[in-house]
Parts: structure tokens; sequence; C-alpha cells
């Protein structure tokens, strides 16, 4: 009878080390798949607002030039060539970089092409003669178009004719998103893949479009236009810290595995002397304790021996008790981290996106000043990145010294991008607040081996200007276009 009650209690021991250990495991499984489903959605939806706001530079500069009463006499009436080689092809080309530029009256004739990319002219232009813009592969090549019909100024005379402007997706535009979201990035389509790093390809991800490969966090996006996949993008994000977080929750795991094997062992050995009725009792308060209840104490009265064993395990759950802190504690840096731009050490996109959301659910007013800084493409084209990337270092800091009240958070949005939330200011606070800040800013001298360094900057107010971060992101982003190109025109 004895040796049954020893095996079964043998085997309990064990199957109960195995069940610590199983728990601890399903557990921190569940958060890690929970940090890395939050950080790829992060980096989705930077990504996909970079390709916006791309699209949009596209879209603005395609109906800029399609509403132009010269564009429709002199381009598509006149046909005149020196007109168009000055104003539309090579000038558009070489001042924004576009490789699609096309002028074609509407049964498909073509006025001007020069070294554009063959495309089905159909595909590309709406017939209701407005804005059309997406993606467009063409011989392997990716675009990113728009297209608009000729209007005069007034948008009342439409010239029979459509303006198709594009830019291809290569590895410059690729390398240009991986510096501001600071991640790897391949595009893949049915006929080349371009990458940021030639190591990486096409990443493994899940269903739900991401994954986690060798310390990266990669994310799928497929790039979809009426219902066709063209292409996906894959983003590779690395992430040492998780990393380190995945060990910690092995070790864990092992370790309980571990401890629970050597206790049933040592328990096996003395269960036949008199240990059955303090084992009883012992066993009563392990099931108390396998439910979370830790703080239980194992004060078991017996021989020396089994004494021992009560501490030994006291011991055990102090670990697992310690190590279950250690989890959490992980956990938070983890969130900490995912809230803290790298370079800067200043609140990130995420954490911006997230306070503005906050701050619209409870209604309370406040302001999103959008910045970018004037001239700092010029550091990294002539000083290096290095050299770029310690001034947005510096800047970040003088951000957090002149703005020390409670209710104004700077962030640092990508690249050479900032973004200040002034709570409980309207429009005017708020420009009266960055006047001053340009004003001390100047003072600074913030020259880099004599390139000056300023900022161009725009305003949106909840709830006056509009009702979510997007649009306000939107029209504080058109502002500071706005200033941005007034300072151009007043250098020349």
């Amino acid at each position: 009878m004895k040796k049954k009650i020893f095996i079964i209690l043998f085997l309990t021991l064990i199957g109960f080390s195995i069940l610590i250990g199983y728990v601890i495991f399903l557990n921190s499984t569940k958060i890690m798949q929970d940090s890395i489903r939050a950080r790829a959605n992060s980096y989705k939806d930077g990504l996909l607002y970079l390709i916006s706001q791309e699209k949009a530079s596209i879209s603005n500069t395609t109906r800029d030039y399609a509403s132009w009463t010269e564009m429709g006499e002199k381009g598509v009436e006149e046909q005149d060539r020196g007109w168009l080689r000055e104003n539309l092809d090579p000038w558009i080309r070489s001042h924004f970089g576009y490789e699609l530029i096309m002028l074609v009256k509407s049964n498909g004739e073509i006025i001007s092409k020069g070294k554009s990319p063959d495309v089905s002219i159909k595909e590309l232009i709406s017939t209701d003669r407005e804005t059309k813009s997406g993606f467009y592969l063409s011989n392997g090549k990716l675009i990113l178009f728009s297209s608009k019909g000729v209007f005069d100024n007034e948008e009342k005379t439409f010239y029979n004719a459509y303006l198709i402007l594009g830019k291809i997706v290569d590895e410059k535009i690729l390398e240009k998103w991986k510096n501001i979201l600071q991640a790897e990035l391949v595009l893949s389509t049915p006929y080349k893949t371009f990458t940021t790093n030639p190591r990486l390809k096409e990443a493994r991800v899940r269903d739900e479009g991401y994954g986690y490969q060798g310390k990266y966090i990669t994310v799928s996006i497929p790039i979809i236009e009426e219902g066709k996949e063209l292409g996906r993008f894959y983003l590779y994000r690395y992430d040492n810290a998780l990393y380190n977080i995945y060990k910690s929750y092995i070790l864990t795991t092992s370790l309980s595995i571990s401890v629970g094997f050597l206790i049933a062992v040592i328990l096996a050995r003395f269960f036949i002397s008199r240990v059955l009725n303090p084992l009883d009792i012992l066993r009563g308060k392990i099931e108390a304790i396998s439910k979370g209840r830790y703080e239980i104490p194992l004060d078991i009265k017996g021989d020396e021996e089994i004494i021992s064993l009560a501490k030994s395990f006291t011991e055990m759950i102090s670990k697992i008790r310690d190590r279950e802190v250690a989890l959490e504690q992980a956990r938070i840096l983890a969130q900490e981290i995912s809230y803290t731009d790298d370079l800067t050490n200043i609140p990130n996109r995420r954490y911006m996106e997230e306070y503005t959301a906050q701050l619209i659910n409870s209604g309370k007013r406040f302001s999103l000043v959008f910045l970018d800084l004037d001239g700092f493409k010029k550091v990294n084209d002539i000083l290096g990145h290095q050299r770029g990337d310690e001034l947005l270092h510096d800047i970040a800091k003088w951000f957090k010294r002149n703005l020390r009240e409670e209710d104004m958070v700077v962030s640092r949005y990508g690249g050479d991008e900032f973004c200040l939330i002034l709570v409980g200011t309207d429009k005017d606070v708020a420009s009266r607040v960055i006047e001053r800040l340009d004003k001390s800013f100047r003072k600074e001298d913030f020259f880099i081996e004599d390139i000056p360094i300023s900022f161009s900057y725009g305003i949106a107010s909840y709830p006056d200007d509009a009702d979510s971060m997007f649009r306000l992101l939107n029209i504080a982003d058109k502002e500071m276009y706005k200033m941005k190109e007034k300072k151009k025109q007043s250098l020349t």
C-alpha cells in the first residue's frame, strides 16, 4: 500500500512541476506575442503613414499643375514645346524627382512623355476627370502615381486632357523611409525585389502579417490596387530587448521544471518513514500555492528532513515569485522602450498617438504643432548621418529644456520631424508659444559647419480644426509645408 502511495505521490509531484512550468510558459508566450503584435502594428502604421504622405505630396503637385490655365492653353491647345520643357518635363523631373511625367489628350493622344516609363493611360486616369492616385506596376517597376484632368485656374473649363505624374518606388525611396522608421525595408514584386539590406529578403510572417525572425520584428504589408496584389512591403525592425525578455522566459520555465523534479526526488527518498501525515498537509498547501497563493507559509512540523524539504520548497516558491516579478518588470520596461525614441530618448510617434487619443477621448482641448528642421538634409549629405544623429539628439535635449510645463509634450515623429502637444491651448495661444520657442531656437545659433539650422512648423487645434489625430496631423503638415515654401521663395 505504501509503495502505491509512494508512486502516486512521486508522479503527482513530477506532474505538478511540469504544470507550473507549462503555466509560466503559456503566460510568457502570451506576453511575448502581445508585445510583438503591439510593436508590429505601430511599425506598420508608421510605414502606411509615410506612403500616404508620399501619395499626398504627388497628388498635391498634380492638382496644382493640372488646375492651371497656361497648362491648358500653352500645353494642350498650342502644344508649345518650349513651354512644355520649361514648365513640365524636364523641369518637374529635376525639381521633384518624378520619373513619370505625361500630358495626354482624352482620346489617348500623347502630347508630352519624355523619358517616362510605358504605362496604360486608361488605367491611370479617372473618367470623372478628378484626381486619381495609387500604385501601378509597369515592367517590374512599382510606380506611385497621381492623375487629374487639366482645367483652368477656376476649375471650370476642361481642356480634354490629363496630367499624370509618378515616382518609381526603388532603393532610394526605401532608404529614405528606412532613416525615418529606423527599420530595414524590402519591396517584393513579381518581377524584382528591392531591399535596404542585401541580407534581407521576403520575411517570414504569421497569418496576421507579422512575426519575430532572428531578433527582428517583421511586418508584411500587401500592395493592393483594385483588388489585385501588385507586391508586398516587408519591414524588419531590430529588437534586442525583446530577445532578452524571451531568454528570461525560457530560463524561468526551465528553472521551475528542474526544481520541481528535484523536490520530487527528495520527497521520494524519505516518504516510507514518518512523513505520510506531514506530506498530506504539505500536499494541501502545494495545491493552494499552485493556484497562485504564494503567501501561504510552509511551516510543516515533522522530522528534520521534512522541515528541510519545506524550506527548500519555500525557496523554490520564492524564486518563482521573484521570476514572475522580474517578468512583470521586463514587460513594463519593454513598454517604456516601445514609447521612447532610440536616438533622442524622448517620446516617439507611438506615444504621441496614444497620448493624443487619450486627450480626444477625454474631450480636452489641445493644439498639435508639427515641426520639420530646415537645413538638416545638408548636414546628412555633407557631414554624414552620424553627425546628423548627434544634431537630432542635441535639438531634442533643447526642446526638453525649453518645454518644462506639465501640459507640454515633445516627441520625435520620425527623421527630422517633431510634434509638440500643448494641452489646454487654442491655435492663438499655441502660435504665441511656438513663436517664442522659435525665437529662442534662433538665439541658440544651431550652426553645423556653417550650415544654419531652423525649423518650419504648422499648428492644428482640437476640436476647432479636426476631431481626430490623423486629420490634425494632416492640417499641421500642410501648414508646415506652406511655411517651408515661403522660406524658399524668400531666399530666391
